[in-house]
Protein backbone atom coordinates (compact mmCIF):
# COMPACT_ATOMS: atom_id res chain seq x y z
CA UNK A 1 0.00 0.00 0.00
CA UNK A 2 2.70 2.49 1.13
CA UNK A 3 4.65 1.52 -2.53
CA UNK A 4 1.26 2.50 -4.18
CA UNK A 5 0.53 5.97 -2.36
CA UNK A 6 4.41 6.99 -2.46
CA UNK A 7 4.53 6.36 -6.41
CA UNK A 8 0.88 8.31 -6.62
CA UNK A 9 2.00 10.89 -4.48
CA UNK A 10 5.37 11.44 -7.24
CA UNK A 11 3.02 11.41 -9.97
CA UNK A 12 0.58 14.28 -8.60
CA UNK A 13 3.04 16.21 -7.54
CA UNK A 14 4.56 15.75 -10.58
CA UNK A 15 1.45 16.80 -12.80
CA UNK A 16 0.71 20.19 -10.12
CA UNK A 17 3.77 21.66 -10.46
CA UNK A 18 3.70 20.95 -14.63
CA UNK A 19 0.16 22.74 -14.19
CA UNK A 20 2.06 25.63 -12.61
CA UNK A 21 4.95 25.92 -14.83
CA UNK A 22 2.09 26.74 -17.51
CA UNK A 23 -0.58 25.32 -20.41
CA UNK A 24 2.26 24.18 -22.45
CA UNK A 25 4.32 22.40 -20.08
CA UNK A 26 1.13 20.54 -18.36
CA UNK A 27 0.09 19.40 -22.07
CA UNK A 28 3.70 18.32 -22.87
CA UNK A 29 4.58 16.60 -19.89
CA UNK A 30 0.25 14.63 -20.32
CA UNK A 31 1.65 13.45 -23.57
CA UNK A 32 4.96 12.03 -22.49
CA UNK A 33 3.20 10.34 -19.56
CA UNK A 34 1.14 8.52 -21.31
CA UNK A 35 3.96 6.49 -22.89
CA UNK A 36 5.45 6.26 -19.02
CA UNK A 37 2.67 5.00 -17.70
CA UNK A 38 1.54 2.44 -20.44
CA UNK A 39 5.53 1.14 -20.31
CA UNK A 40 5.14 1.20 -16.85
CA UNK A 41 1.86 -1.12 -16.56
CA UNK A 42 3.53 -3.60 -19.33
CA UNK A 43 6.57 -4.06 -17.31
CA UNK A 44 4.45 -4.06 -14.04
CA UNK A 45 3.15 -7.22 -15.73
CA UNK A 46 6.72 -9.19 -15.70
CA UNK A 47 7.17 -7.82 -12.01
CA UNK A 48 4.15 -9.31 -11.14
CA UNK A 49 5.05 -13.02 -12.48
CA UNK A 50 8.81 -12.32 -10.77
CA UNK A 51 6.66 -11.90 -7.29
CA UNK A 52 4.37 -15.03 -7.74
CA UNK A 53 7.79 -17.41 -9.41
CA UNK A 54 9.90 -15.88 -6.35
CA UNK A 55 6.87 -17.10 -3.74
CA UNK A 56 6.95 -20.62 -5.36
CA UNK A 57 10.27 -20.97 -5.17
CA UNK A 58 10.56 -19.75 -1.36
CA UNK A 59 7.95 -22.03 -0.76
CA UNK A 60 10.02 -25.18 -2.38
CA UNK A 61 12.77 -24.34 -0.83
CA UNK A 62 14.36 -23.43 -4.12
CA UNK A 63 16.47 -20.53 -3.65
CA UNK A 64 18.73 -21.12 -5.60
CA UNK A 65 16.66 -20.52 -8.62
CA UNK A 66 15.56 -16.87 -7.40
CA UNK A 67 18.64 -14.58 -8.49
CA UNK A 68 18.50 -16.27 -12.14
CA UNK A 69 14.82 -15.79 -12.04
CA UNK A 70 15.56 -12.62 -11.15
CA UNK A 71 18.62 -11.40 -13.61
CA UNK A 72 15.98 -12.91 -16.64
CA UNK A 73 13.42 -10.55 -15.47
CA UNK A 74 15.34 -7.54 -15.66
CA UNK A 75 16.50 -8.10 -18.89
CA UNK A 76 12.87 -8.67 -20.14
CA UNK A 77 11.87 -5.68 -18.86
CA UNK A 78 14.51 -3.60 -19.67
CA UNK A 79 14.36 -4.47 -23.02
CA UNK A 80 10.06 -3.38 -23.10
CA UNK A 81 11.30 -0.10 -21.07
CA UNK A 82 14.13 0.49 -23.64
CA UNK A 83 11.49 -0.36 -26.73
CA UNK A 84 9.21 2.13 -24.92
CA UNK A 85 11.94 4.35 -24.89
CA UNK A 86 13.54 4.50 -28.13
CA UNK A 87 10.50 4.81 -29.85
CA UNK A 88 9.80 8.46 -28.93
CA UNK A 89 13.32 9.40 -28.97
CA UNK A 90 13.70 7.62 -32.77
CA UNK A 91 10.59 8.59 -33.98
CA UNK A 92 9.24 11.37 -32.27
CA UNK A 93 7.04 13.39 -34.85
CA UNK A 94 5.06 9.49 -36.10
CA UNK A 95 4.44 8.18 -32.26
CA UNK A 96 3.92 12.05 -30.46
CA UNK A 97 1.34 12.51 -33.84
CA UNK A 98 -0.75 10.08 -32.91
CA UNK A 99 -1.30 11.30 -29.71
CA UNK A 100 -2.12 14.76 -30.39
CA UNK A 101 -3.02 17.02 -33.34
CA UNK A 102 -1.04 19.76 -32.43
CA UNK A 103 2.24 20.53 -33.65
CA UNK A 104 3.40 23.06 -31.21
CA UNK A 105 2.55 20.33 -28.35
CA UNK A 106 5.13 17.77 -29.92
CA UNK A 107 7.61 19.96 -30.50
CA UNK A 108 6.79 21.07 -26.56
CA UNK A 109 7.25 17.41 -25.67
CA UNK A 110 10.58 16.40 -27.88
CA UNK A 111 12.28 18.65 -25.78
CA UNK A 112 11.82 16.17 -22.84
CA UNK A 113 11.94 12.35 -24.63
CA UNK A 114 15.16 11.82 -23.45
CA UNK A 115 14.40 11.86 -20.16
CA UNK A 116 12.06 8.55 -20.98
CA UNK A 117 15.47 6.28 -21.49
CA UNK A 118 16.35 6.77 -17.76
CA UNK A 119 13.36 7.51 -15.85
CA UNK A 120 11.52 4.18 -17.88
CA UNK A 121 14.96 1.40 -17.11
CA UNK A 122 15.90 2.65 -13.73
CA UNK A 123 12.13 2.23 -13.38
CA UNK A 124 11.72 -1.66 -15.12
CA UNK A 125 14.64 -2.70 -12.90
CA UNK A 126 13.25 -1.07 -9.46
CA UNK A 127 9.73 -2.91 -10.49
CA UNK A 128 11.89 -5.87 -10.54
CA UNK A 129 13.35 -5.39 -7.47
CA UNK A 130 10.38 -5.09 -5.82
CA UNK A 131 8.55 -8.45 -7.31
CA UNK A 132 11.28 -10.21 -6.36
CA UNK A 133 10.91 -8.57 -2.30
CA UNK A 134 7.44 -9.23 -2.47
CA UNK A 135 7.62 -12.86 -3.55
CA UNK A 136 9.82 -12.98 -0.04
CA UNK A 137 7.01 -10.84 1.55
CA UNK A 138 9.43 -8.59 2.63
CA UNK A 139 6.71 -5.80 2.80
CA UNK A 140 8.28 -3.89 5.39
CA UNK A 141 11.56 -3.16 2.95
CA UNK A 142 9.64 -2.08 0.21
CA UNK A 143 7.48 0.17 2.38
CA UNK A 144 11.16 1.52 3.86
CA UNK A 145 12.28 1.75 0.20
CA UNK A 146 9.81 3.76 -1.02
CA UNK A 147 9.46 6.37 1.28
CA UNK A 148 13.44 6.99 0.97
CA UNK A 149 12.69 7.59 -2.98
CA UNK A 150 9.95 10.14 -2.28
CA UNK A 151 11.70 11.98 0.71
CA UNK A 152 15.18 11.62 -0.50
CA UNK A 153 15.00 10.91 -4.29
CA UNK A 154 11.75 12.73 -5.11
CA UNK A 155 10.61 15.83 -2.97
CA UNK A 156 14.23 18.20 -3.08
CA UNK A 157 14.62 18.08 -7.07
CA UNK A 158 10.68 18.61 -7.32
CA UNK A 159 11.67 21.56 -4.99
CA UNK A 160 14.33 22.91 -6.96
CA UNK A 161 12.40 22.26 -10.09
CA UNK A 162 9.83 24.11 -8.88
CA UNK A 163 12.04 27.04 -7.86
CA UNK A 164 14.17 27.38 -10.98
CA UNK A 165 10.41 26.82 -12.85
CA UNK A 166 12.25 24.09 -15.04
CA UNK A 167 10.89 21.25 -16.77
CA UNK A 168 13.90 19.48 -17.14
CA UNK A 169 14.42 19.70 -13.47
CA UNK A 170 11.08 18.15 -13.31
CA UNK A 171 12.01 15.31 -15.20
CA UNK A 172 14.95 14.87 -13.30
CA UNK A 173 12.63 14.40 -9.98
CA UNK A 174 10.65 11.62 -11.12
CA UNK A 175 13.94 9.86 -12.70
CA UNK A 176 15.79 10.30 -9.16
CA UNK A 177 12.62 8.73 -7.44
CA UNK A 178 12.97 5.70 -9.72
CA UNK A 179 16.79 6.00 -8.97
CA UNK A 180 16.69 5.91 -5.53
CA UNK A 181 13.98 3.60 -5.11
CA UNK A 182 16.18 0.93 -7.82
CA UNK A 183 19.16 1.49 -5.49
CA UNK A 184 17.49 1.43 -2.07
CA UNK A 185 16.45 -2.51 -3.32
CA UNK A 186 19.43 -3.81 -4.65
CA UNK A 187 20.92 -3.06 -1.58
CA UNK A 188 17.82 -4.67 0.40
CA UNK A 189 18.43 -7.52 -2.32
CA UNK A 190 22.14 -8.24 -1.91
CA UNK A 191 21.50 -8.30 2.35
CA UNK A 192 18.91 -10.77 1.68
CA UNK A 193 20.52 -13.03 -1.01
CA UNK A 194 24.30 -12.60 1.54
CA UNK A 195 21.77 -14.00 4.44
CA UNK A 196 20.41 -16.50 2.33
CA UNK A 197 23.71 -18.02 1.51
CA UNK A 198 25.08 -18.32 4.70
CA UNK A 199 21.85 -20.21 5.95
CA UNK A 200 22.71 -22.52 2.90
Amino acid sequence: MIRYLAMITAYSIFTNLSAGMGTEVIAANGLLLQIVLLSQFTVNGVGLTTQTLIGNFKGKGETEQMIPLLNVSIVTSLAIASTFAAMPILFPHTLLGWLTNHDYLSQSAILYTAWLLPLLTCGAIAFMLEGYVIGLKESAKLRNSALVALILGFVPVAGLAWYFQSNHLLWLSLTSYMATLLISLAIKVFRIQSHQNLQV
